[in-house]
Order: structure tokens, then sequence, then C-alpha cells
């Protein structure tokens, strides 16, 4: 046990139900009154009509398609609205025209429609053509067709609309429509299932009830005569995954030239790859005999060196890279889940997550490396994939970390437009990130977005540094190792984008929501040597020994190796709990304000990196000057939550600084084919003067603010027409004029609410259930200058004034309501 270890908080909390909603909000904002609705105009008028037209056509066009004698036809109808579609006009679509919303995107203004009663619907036809045909000047908004004014588009569901990235023909990943217990749809099922077994194409996934398939040794057209004929397909995409190889070293190396140093209580990482050589030298010892093979090639058998060189980040973390170093202790041991073999090979996707749920619950496995990507890059704005959201769900259900890369921008790519001069590396950064007017000649910005499934919210999601730990290397494309790489992948959400025609509202934008989460070292690209030095097999002939690549593969398991370290330490925590203290820690690789970051490009910068990198010399431990504590508990819904913050009579008299850093995490069980609803769970922190609970729950906290401007980490007003965080993290300098006189102590608070435009079920789960959330607060002395001298007790003091308790002396299992 270190001397400074993090520690847990112990005390009871005040609890009481109910809290003032209006806290946070803008009383400017909140009064601001709606734009008035214009008439409709007559443009508007004829492009509704024109749109009915191509509307009827389309419909029997698809169904001159079909060449399957499917048993029935279900019309999916999507209609794009200006405004965000909310309960009321849920309620109104329904009852007057007979459709059932299955999918809502974009915010909530993109709605994808089931016909469940085809004569109200005809009722939709009949509308869209009176208002088409009302007079010139004639008012639309007393007329029983008002609402249909609210729509941008509408148009049927056809087959371009349910293909996604389609690069080969073997394997594929089927979503289904959320309408499978719907009768119509189960004959179509039943129709599907009967038609895959005849061609004998294979099939994983096959109940209806997880709306996924994984298809496999499928024919030449198989992915467009299913988009074709069956209606209950949502998506259909190509499994196949793009890896990066390890290259040639100039200088080979005869050896690995150290040993590994193995400890019996490591914990066990699981790494989701291509296999891992098991026999080489440096995994002695380290290889566990839990292993998963689904491409019958072996999985202890690594032929593209992917999977090896992860696994080598994994076992050593950065204490690979110190040449003086010839014993390393290893970070973890290692399981293997072999799910592909070489480069574009399918990735099962539905075998893939049985197989996590299973090594979790068979050999209480919470680590996850996924180093890999499905292809494509997310959309602007476009709403959690299925396969994010079967991670979210797994990393709810049974606490454990998925930690995965966001993806790399194709390295062929890069070449050709730098070969070409289309990329000026000096010029094009950082707008080769984002820039939409006019983009870069043969480059558009929204294919540096990030790669499904590191959307996901529950997972630790991992970006790029150009760094390789070699200082004398500086022949890379990027402008500086302090930078994000430029191959690496950024956040997709863009609120400045308007949606049908309409800006977002500003209050649904949410400084939290950003991936990745973090960045880390993942080596730079241009030149071999600035690639990243990784662990391949003497019996690669082009690179024994080692290699050199680089990309997001290899940030993201230096994370994990990280993480892996942390659980060894502190191994009865929960996985959010790791996850909060790794963000708590981490610090913008670049400073505030990035030079080759101009204002308008912060934004991106932020969008590259997450919360930052985090600091190695301060995940695991503390010092004599600052000091990190965890709290693990549930709160219920409505519920309010506080407890006093005790700091030392000094703090009262003393020129230096306190930072104070808070992060908090909370696993959610999501809501799917809800863009707004997601999550549809809030929880959040603040830090505030001393006051009881009846006081911060009941009265306007801007009055109780510990530091001007520093209230809620995360705000609610607009609880429906926002998207929430599971992550919030805030950080702040206080002085000793901002205590109250004599009084060295501070409030932290929480609170819990949620959405109510949600399913019955998941409005079920957030009231009954107790939702478990993680806190980690840092506190850390800075001199007033540098002169000043610390007082070198912060530690000592808030422990002992606080009654902390090292995570270590407390027994697994031990939490109580209230505290652990």
């Amino acid at each position: 046990m270190t001397k400074f270890p993090h520690l847990i908080y112990t005390r009871q909390p005040e609890r009481t139900t109910g809290f003032k909603r209006t806290r946070g909000r803008d009383p400017e904002k909140e009064d601001k009154k709606k734009e008035p609705e214009e008439p409709i105009s007559e443009e508007k008028k004829q492009r509704l009509a024109g749109k009915l037209k191509e509307y009827v056509e389309a419909v029997e066009a698809r169904k001159r398609k079909k060449t399957l004698k499917v048993p029935n036809h279900i019309n999916l109808i999507r209609v794009d609205f200006h405004c965000t579609f909310d309960k009321a006009l849920e309620n109104h679509f329904f009852s007057n025209y007979g459709l059932e919303s299955i999918e809502k995107s974009n915010f909530n203004k993109n709605v994808l429609f089931r016909i469940g009663d085809k004569e109200l619907f005809n009722s939709f036809y009949e509308q869209i053509r009176a208002i088409s045909q009302l007079e010139p000047r004639e008012d639309h908004r007393r007329k029983s067709f008002s609402r249909l004014a609210l729509i941008s588009d509408f148009y049927l569901l056809d087959d371009i609309g349910r293909k996604g990235v389609l690069s080969g023909q073997e394997g594929f990943i089927v979503s289904l429509c959320d309408i499978i217990e719907n009768p119509e749809a189960k004959v179509q099922f039943d129709y599907l299932k009967e038609f895959l077994k005849t061609e004998n194409v294979q099939v994983s996934g096959i109940n209806e009830a997880d709306n996924l398939l994984f298809l496999k040794n499928g024919f030449a057209g198989l992915d467009q005569l299913l988009v074709d004929n069956f209606d209950i397909i949502r998506l259909i995409t190509s499994a196949r995954v793009p890896l990066v190889k390890p290259g040639t070293v100039a200088t080979p190396i005869r050896s690995y030239g150290f040993e590994s140093l193995v400890s019996d209580d490591l914990p066990i990482v699981c790494i989701v790859d291509t296999g891992v050589h098991a026999s080489l030298e440096p995994f002695k010892g380290l290889i566990t005999p839990i292993s998963i093979d689904h491409t019958e090639t072996a999985a202890h058998w690594d032929e593209a060196g992917h999977g090896t060189a992860v696994a080598g980040l994994i076992a050593f973390g950065t204490d690979f890279f110190d040449a003086s170093m010839k014993e390393i202790e290893a970070k973890a041991k290692l399981a293997v889940l072999k799910v592909i073999h070489q480069e574009n090979d399918d990735l099962n996707i539905v075998a893939l997550l049985n197989d996590i749920r299973d090594l979790h619950l068979s050999y209480g496995i919470r680590i996850f490396n996924i180093s890999l990507n499905l292809p494509g890059s997310k959309t602007y704005n476009a709403s959690i994939g299925k396969f994010a959201y079967e991670l979210d769900k797994l990393a709810y259900e049974l606490d454990i970390l998925i930690i995965n890369s966001v993806g790399n921008y194709s390295f062929k790519d890069l070449d050709t437009m730098v070969i070409l001069g289309d990329l000026e590396i000096n010029t094009h950064y950082p707008s080769f990130f984002y820039k939409t007017q006019p983009e870069i000649v043969g480059h558009s910005c929204e294919f540096t977005n990030l790669q499904e499934p590191s959307e996901a919210m529950n997972i630790l999601s991992i970006g790029a540094l150009p760094g390789n730990f070699e200082d004398d290397v500086t022949d890379g494309i990027s402008p500086a190792k302090e930078y994000p790489a430029f191959y690496t992948r950024k956040f997709h959400w863009d609120l400045a984008l308007p949606i049908n025609g309409k800006k977002l509202k500003e209050t649904q934008s949410n400084k939290h929501l950003v991936k990745p989460d973090l960045v880390f070292e993942g080596g730079d690209y241009l030149s071999q040597q600035a690639g990243m030095e990784v662990i391949t097999s003497p019996l690669d002939a082009s690179s024994p020994y080692y290699g050199r690549m680089a990309g997001t593969s290899l940030a993201t398991p230096l994370i994990t190796s990280l993480v892996a370290q942390l659980v060894g330490q502190y191994p009865d925590l929960r996985m959010a709990t790791i996850k909060a203290i790794m963000i708590n820690t981490a610090e913008s690789p670049a400073g505030k304000k990035p030079p080759h970051f101009p204002k308008e490009q912060i934004k991106t910068y932020r969008k590259l990196t997450g919360y930052g990198r985090p600091n190695p010399l301060r995940f695991l431990t503390n010092n004599e000057n600052a000091i990190s504590f965890v709290i693990e508990d549930k709160i219920n819904f409505d519920e309010f939550y506080a407890f006093n913050l005790s700091f030392p009579d000094w703090v009262l008299t003393t020129s230096n600084k306190i930072e104070v850093t808070g992060t908090l995490v909370y696993n959610f069980l999501p809501i799917p084919n809800n863009h707004l609803a997601y999550l549809p769970l809030h929880i959040s922190f603040g830090v505030f003067k001393p006051k009881d609970i009846s006081t911060l729950s009941q009265e306007d906290l801007k009055n109780y603010q510990l530091k001007s401007g520093v209230s809620w980490a995360e705000d609610h007003f607009g609880v429906e027409d926002r998207i929430f965080s599971n992550v919030q993290k805030m950080s702040f300098n206080i002085s000793s004029h901002h205590f109250e006189p004599e009084n060295p102590n501070v409030s932290i608070a929480m609170r819990c609410y949620g959405k109510s435009n949600i399913p019955e079920w998941a409005s079920r789960h957030l009231k009954e259930q107790g939702h478990s959330f993680s806190l980690v607060i840092g506190l850390r002395e800075i001199p007033k200058n540098n002169k000043s001298k610390l007082t070198g007790s912060l530690y000592n003091d808030i422990e002992m004034l606080n009654g902390l308790e090292a995570i270590a002396d407390l027994e697994a299992g031990s939490s109580v309501e209230g505290g652990i």
C-alpha cells in the first residue's frame, strides 16, 4: 500500500425527498417568449403536396422491388419536424393518424413511425392535401391539421435508408426495427429465419428480443435482397474491422531484452482482438488459460500481430518504453477473446456480447480492452448505435469497464492526401478535423468523427496523442506530441448544425458530453520511426521481437494498463469509480489555450481530447499536499443528498489556494431508439457553502455558492429537451475568503431526477430503483507564488477531520445505505 492512498468517505449523508426544481435556471432565458409561428408559406404547401405524391409512388415502387414471397408489407414512414417531437405531438400523431413512433433521432426531431391503423393513416393523406390546398394567406393555425405545418419532410423508409456501410459480402450486422412484438412483424421475422436457413446463411442472435443478428457466409447480393424484401430490417452494415499492423523496425533486435515479474494477485484483462502469441518470452506466466476463439484458428496464435502488440502494452504499460529496465513488473494477467484473424475480417458482435457476459460471470473478469471498431464514421449528431447500446447495457448490468478506441482515420487516405498535395500539414491542422465552409478539397471533416462503438456512454473511450515516449523523434505528421494525433477521431455531435432548418436551443448544449473520454500516446504517422514500438513475434520475418505502429489501438491498451493498476491496488471499488478516478486525474495535454487551436477551434480540441490525459503520478496515489477520496453510494429518484466536508482551520488564513476537482460517474440502463432520452437519469453534484439540507434543497442555491459561477456540475432545466451526461467534472480554486468567517467547511450536495417522456418500463426503473453513483473529490494545495511554502499537512488534516478511511482497510461488500 502506498503512503498516501486514495481514501473513501464513510459517514452517513443527509437525505431528503424533493428539491427546488428552478435552481440553476437562467430567469432571462426562461422568460424569453417563443418565436410566434408564422402562417404556412405557399412554397411549403406545395412541397408537402409533392412529398405526399413521392411517398405514394415510393410505396408502390417498394412493393414492385420485392422478389420474395414475404407474407405482408409493413410501411415505415420517417417524418422530420422543425421542432422537438414531444409527448403532446406523439399523442396527436398516434390518435389522429395511427402513427406509432418507433425511433427518434437527431435530438428527437426525426421520427420513424410504424403505421398502426391504416384507416386513421388515410387522414394523414387527406389533411396533407387539405393544408396544401389552403387559399393564399389563409391561416392554418386554427385548423384541425395545423400541426402538420411542423413537418419539414417525410418519406418512406426504403432500401437505401436501411443500408449502412457495406464493404463486403461475407458477414453482415443486421439490426431489426423495434416492432418485433407486433404480429405482422413476427410473421415477417419467421419468414426471414426460414429464408436464411434455406440459403445456408449462418445466423447468430436469432432471438427476436435482441433485435440484432449477425449473418455469415452470405452470397453476392444478399444485402440488397434483404433490404428490398424485409420491412422489419432497420439497418444492415458490414462487420469488417480495419487494422493497423506492426511495421518493420529499422534496426532489427535479436531479443526482447527484459524479463517480466508476475504477481499472483494481478487483475485479469480480456483482450478482444486478433489473438495473442502466448508462447512469447515476455508473456510467460501472464497468459491465463481463459480463451475464446471465433475464428477457428486458435486464440493463442496471432497472425495479424495486432492483439500481441495490444497485449504487451496492457501487460507492461509505460514501463515497456524504459530501455533501462531489465525487469518489468506486469500490470495485469491476460485472457484472450479472439474475434478476428486478419484485417477486414468480420466481427460477430452477437457472439462478442455473449462472450463478454460469460467471461465476467464465469471468471469475474471486469476489464475488457477492445482496440477495434466497426467501419465508417458516425455522421454529425447521429444517435448511439446498436453495438454501443448493447455495450452500455452490459456495463450497467455487470459492473464491468470496457475500454474502446475511437478509431483511426485511414492511414492510406492520409498518405494519398500528402502525396497529392491535398493535405498540407501546417495549413490543415486542426482544420482537418473540423472545417465546413468550405471544406478541404477532397476531404470531409465528417470522416474524422469517431467510429462505433466508442460513442457508448458507460464505457471508456480513448483517443490518441502522437508521442511515442522517444524524445528525439520529431518527424511525425502531427505538429506536437501534446496535440491530438492527425489520425485520431473526434466526438460527432455538432450543436452548431441546424436540424431540419432550425438550430437547437441553447439549453440543449451540455459541456460534459464529449468523446473520447481520455487520450494517451499512440505514436505518430509519416515515418517509420515516428511510430510506437510494440512487441511482435520472432516468427515474424519482417519485424521479429519488436515492430512499430501507430493508432488509437495503442493508446487504448496503455489506458487499460493504468486501469488494471488501479484495480490491482483498489480491487473492491466499482468500475464506475475506477473510471471516475482516471478522469479526475486527467489534464489537458496542451494546456487551456493550445497555440495551434485558435479560439474558434477550442471546441474541436475538446472533442478530440475529452477530459485529457491521465496523470500517471496522481492516478494511483497522492502526497502530503494533495488528497483524493471517493464516495460510492446510491441515490433515489427525486432525492436530495448532502454531506459536510471539513477543512483545517489554516485554510482561513493561508495565502495559498486550494484546488477542488470533482468527478461524478454513474452507469445507467439506456433507452434504445430515443436520442434525447437514451440517458433518462439525471444525477448531478455541486459544492456550496455549509448549510443544512432543508436550506440546500428548498432555497435558491445561487445565494449559497462557494464561489461565484460555481454551482451544479450539470443543470436539468428543460429536462425533456436535454441530453444528460453520466460523466461530470468540475475544477476550481478557492482561497481563504471563499469560506464563511471562522467556518472552514463546505457542503457537497447531490440530486437525482429524470425524464418523464419515456416508456413505462423505463419510468418504473427510474422511480423504483436506487441508482448507484461514484463521486471522486480531489483537493490540492497550490502555492500563491514561487516563494510560498506549502503546509505539508493537507492530506493528513482532511483525512482526520472527515473520518476518511483507506479503501484497502474496508472489507469487500461492506457498502451500506448512506456510504461504505
